[in-house]
């Protein structure tokens, strides 16, 4: 009979549903609390916090933190008709970053924020913000409004890859994943 160590399991998975929940804290409030204004809305350092919690979290988590914490911002900003198309597009901003995690951790190299494949997940999860919020504003607003919020959304992209290298760095020097996670 192999001995299973249940009292390490249970550790390990306090600390993911507690990171998961702090990820989810975080980008609502850096949603909620750090905004540039725009013509078209704002833009806010909270989908960096979706990045780095998707590469930090394994599976489902970084999506479940990413929609909580997506659609609570809206709801406690006052925009309560955005709840589902942000929770459902910023789930989907984690999948990227998810992916490479997981090709990362089969590789044996799981324990670094930012590496190439993270990097690149910038690329997609980018694609999946523009492209959704595009979608969004047809449905609420009109063509017209959904060209014109693109810049708003190229350069909400922009800052929050540039905020989720910056930290991704900083966390890795500090073995952030080595920490928390082993």
């Amino acid at each position: 009979m192999q001995y299973v160590d249940t009292k390490s399991t249970h550790n390990t998975n306090a600390r993911i549903l507690v990171l998961t929940a702090l990820f989810a804290a975080l980008t609502t409030v850096l949603t909620m609390t750090i905004k540039i204004p725009t013509i078209t809305g704002y833009v806010h350092p909270g989908d960096s916090m979706i990045y780095l919690g998707a590469s930090i979290l394994p599976g489902p988590y970084g999506i479940i933190a990413g929609a909580i914490g997506g659609g609570l911002a809206d709801l406690l900003s006052g925009y309560p008709h955005w709840i589902i198309p942000s929770a459902i597009i910023k789930g989907l901003n984690a999948v990227p970053f998810i992916l490479a995690f997981y090709i990362q951790k089969k590789r044996g190299k799981s324990n670094r924020i930012i590496n190439p494949l993270s990097l690149t997940a910038l690329v997609p999860s980018s694609i999946i913000t523009i492209l959704g919020y595009f979608i969004a504003h047809l449905f609420m607003k009109d063509w017209a409004y959904a060209v014109a919020a693109i810049p708003n959304e190229l350069f909400q992209v922009l800052a929050a890859a540039i905020i989720f290298t910056a930290l991704g760095f900083g966390l890795d020097g500090m073995k952030f994943k080595d920490r928390v996670l082993k």
